[in-house]
């Protein structure tokens, strides 16, 4: 297969580049790479073909083929690379996990470990891999796979390849010859990346991978900011670390968001694996939505800014503005829709009555938090959480018995509906088929699902009104607790949620809030928020 010209060109590049008296760049290698590369199809896109590009030729050259001219192996031992998603990096790592696997003759008996925050994760990547050895037949008919392990192994060396729980109490036991760590801006601790790079003492050029986005910044113990403040040590202290080799796409710090010069220094894909109408598109939402700005700076960017939900999803701020001291006796009459969001019988769980007032054209919104009488104490003493200086303010309500009673619940609400017209009531769609069907028998009961589908447009409508001061928020310090301990979790998409497994505290009477307030839109026609509309008006400014 003969090279392209661009090959040629960047395989000389490279040349001068690493050429020195120390160590050389070694074409043949290089040019044996490519050629590889060509027989692998993409297991992602819209062609089976794989097309590299120069950004990803030359990271995957540098880390294999750099050698030390005196004993002619590999200079870079570890590698970190940090960019924006959906940029090819796992396509990078997959490349040189499967020529190593592969065309390493003398290497044998060796493990191959890829492992990531969980082993979902872990196992996308892995996948990559079994696509390009399965749909490769002479790569296929050199090993087996155990797929139900997530294992493929080499018949003649050997080698496995294996996915590693994210659990690094068991790998003390491997003497990995490469470790590849992904996403660990998101890793709990260093211990799996410090265990897998003691094990690989056995070998003479092992390597150590890690793959990345940006973290928050704020937690100098994060294994992405740890690394990330080495190689700037490299770059500006000139720290010597010579089998370390880094690549980090960030944007400016303080960047305006919406300069195409900087997306293009934190996507070297741009155009190809990262669409910048997709970017542009995410900019403006950004600009519009100010509470989103630093999830865009991060994601896209490659900035350490704390996202929104890190320090607290909601602006409490805003959350503040719309608070209100309210006379309840003074909502009588009105028409009501509810969230009702069960949590564990054991702590609290929330009914929320969401109140629409046509004059003002402002949502009011009523909490009803409930707890179980006979623990307050023991859990304030564990969680260091007032539950008793709520209760007697009436922020809480306590119901007899170790365990929220539904019954007891159940009466309160029922004399609830003497006074308001209970127009319809949210609840979670997966929640007990026995607790809906009582409902049922009462109420108009709309399930709902608490994913990112059905939240990421409420919650849009939620902080657009909070900008707004369109909503009226009953003074309740339980309440506003919840709030403040909101943890937002986003994906690629900019879609979110309200996570109630990472946020610090109970948040089910927000959940519930979400629910109800989601029924009250729609019931009086209230527009959603319209994104592209906003766009449009936007362009036309």
């Amino acid at each position: 297969m003969a090279l392209k010209k661009w090959i040629v060109d960047k395989i000389e590049d490279l040349k001068l580049k690493w050429n020195d008296e120390e160590y050389f760049f070694d074409e043949e290698e290089a040019e044996k790479i490519w050629r590889f590369i060509g027989k692998l199809k993409n297991d992602k896109g819209t062609s089976s073909r794989f097309e590299i590009i120069g950004f990803q030729f030359e990271i995957i050259t540098e880390i294999l083929c750099v050698k030390d001219r005196e004993c002619r192996r590999r200079k870079h031992r570890e590698v970190h690379i940090n960019m924006a998603r959906k940029n090819g990096k796992s396509f990078i790592i997959a490349i040189i996990i499967t020529y190593l696997f592969f065309c390493q003759p003398k290497i044998r008996g060796a493990i191959f470990i890829l492992t990531a925050n969980d082993v979902k994760q872990a196992g996308e990547l892995f996948d990559t891999v079994c696509y390009f050895i399965e749909t490769n037949r002479t790569l296929r008919k050199h090993c087996h796979f155990v797929k139900s392990k997530r294992l493929v192994i080499r018949n003649k060396t050997r080698n496995k390849l294996m996915v590693l729980s994210s659990d690094a109490s068991g790998a003390d036991s491997y003497s990995d010859y490469v470790a590849c760590l992904d996403e660990i801006h998101e890793s709990k601790d260093d211990m799996m990346y410090g265990k897998l790079g003691t094990g690989q003492g056995a070998w003479n050029d092992p390597l150590l991978i890690t793959i990345t986005t940006a973290s928050s910044g704020e937690d100098e113990k994060n294994l992405e900011q740890q690394l990330y403040t080495r190689c700037k040590k490299i770059e500006m202290e000139g720290l010597n670390d010579p089998t370390f080799y880094y690549r980090i796409y960030e944007a400016d710090k303080g960047c305006d968001i919406e300069d195409q010069r900087q997306w293009e220094k934190a996507n070297p894909g741009i155009d190809v694996f990262r669409s910048r109408k997709d970017i542009e598109v995410m900019a403006k939402k950004a600009k519009l939505m100010p509470l989103q700005e630093n999830m865009f700076r991060r994601m896209f960017l490659i900035q350490h800014v704390a996202l929104d939900g890190e320090k607290g999803a909601i602006n409490m701020d805003l959350w503040d503005n719309c608070t209100k001291e309210i006379e309840f006796d003074s909502l009588k009459g009105l028409s009501c829709w509810n969230g009702l969001d069960l949590s564990s019988k054991y702590d609290v769980t929330a009914f929320i009555q969401v109140f629409y007032d046509e004059l003002m054209d402002k949502f009011i919104i009523w909490p009803h938090l409930f707890t179980p009488k006979d623990t307050v104490m023991k859990r304030e003493e564990e969680e260091k959480i007032p539950y008793s200086k709520w209760i007697k303010q009436g922020d809480l309500i306590a119901l007899p018995g170790k365990y929220i009673n539904f019954e007891l619940l159940m009466d309160y609400v029922y004399e609830l509906e003497k006074d308001f017209e209970f127009k319809e009531s949210g609840f979670d769609r997966w929640g007990s088929p026995t607790i809906l069907n009582r409902l049922e028998e009462k109420w108009d009961i709309v399930p709902m699902g608490q994913g990112m589908q059905t939240m990421t447009p409420i919650i849009n409508d939620f902080e657009c009104m909070l900008i707004d001061e369109r909503m009226i928020i009953a003074d309740n310090e339980c309440f506003r607790f919840m709030a403040k301990n909101c943890v937002a979790v986003f994906d690629d998409a900019m879609n979110v949620k309200y996570s109630k497994k990472k946020s610090r505290f109970k948040i089910d009477g927000i959940v519930g809030m979400l629910m109800g307030l989601c029924l009250a839109i729609d019931a009086n026609k209230i527009n959603h928020y319209d994104m592209l509309g906003a766009l449009d008006k936007l362009e036309r400014m």
